[in-house]
């Protein structure tokens, strides 16, 4: 009678533990978002988003910079939708964070940092002087945080020259540099006039500096007549 007992207090407590395991099964499946998992959701999603449409950048962080640590929502009984509030960029973002059931909405701020190896300078520079590749190195930083722009190839300092003095230590932007002189005032220059079928190339003045690409006014010798042209190279200008 005693072994009937205790075999009979094995099964009980057997289908007991079976029943258990299921029913902590099914919570977890369908596990309720907690309070404290709005964290993880939302760096998530907000990584996922930036990813599609900036495929090549990698090394990105979220970070929540008006919330404090403590700070959390209610539970979810489903996975909250992320909203953006205006089109995803670096930097500050507005994000809502829904929940359908039980229904809240909330509204947050979120900061994305991107970044990316950016030129900064080795060495200082003096107002006007030439900027090389060799004074520069990349350095990863975040980009979020420069708003006047930066630059990310060695080659994009070549022919430029500092618009004001520099430090070392300084990232780049574009408007901290601007193209090198490669015709001055008074210089000699060459004239080129193209037309359909013909090229001629006559002699002339130039009235002012001027970088390539830029168009200055000139004067040609033979003529006295001033005109404009764009430079094309050392001395080379051209009428079109």
């Amino acid at each position: 009678m005693t072994s009937f007992t205790l075999y009979s207090m094995s099964i009980v407590e057997n289908c007991r533990c079976a029943w258990i395991f299921a029913v902590l099964f099914l919570a977890l499946s369908g596990r309720p978002v907690q309070a404290d998992d709005w964290r993880p959701l939302v760096q998530e999603e907000i990584l996922q988003r930036w990813s599609a449409i900036s495929p090549g950048s990698q090394n990105n962080d979220v970070s929540f910079p008006t919330l404090s640590d403590s700070y959390g929502f209610g539970d979810c009984d489903s996975k909250p939708e992320v909203s953006l509030i205006r089109a995803l960029q670096p930097g500050r973002n507005g994000v809502e964070l829904k929940c359908a059931s039980p229904f809240w909405s909330q509204t947050l701020a979120i900061d994305l940092a991107v970044y990316e190896a950016v030129l900064v300078l080795n060495s200082d520079v003096r107002y006007d002087q030439p900027v090389i590749p060799d004074q520069v190195s990349l350095v990863e930083m975040n980009i979020a945080d420069m708003t006047q722009g930066y630059l990310l190839h060695p080659d994009d300092v070549k022919g430029m020259i500092a618009r004001r003095s520099l430090r070392a230590g300084t990232p780049l932007t574009p408007d901290m540099l601007e193209p090198e002189d490669i015709i001055d005032r008074g210089q000699p220059v060459t004239i080129r006039l193209n037309r359909p079928g013909i090229q001629v190339e006559i002699k002339g003045t130039a009235l002012a500096a001027g970088h390539l690409g830029e168009r200055i006014r000139i004067r040609n010798t033979h003529t006295e007549r001033t005109l404009y042209a764009e430079i094309i190279g050392d001395g080379i200008v051209q009428v079109r």
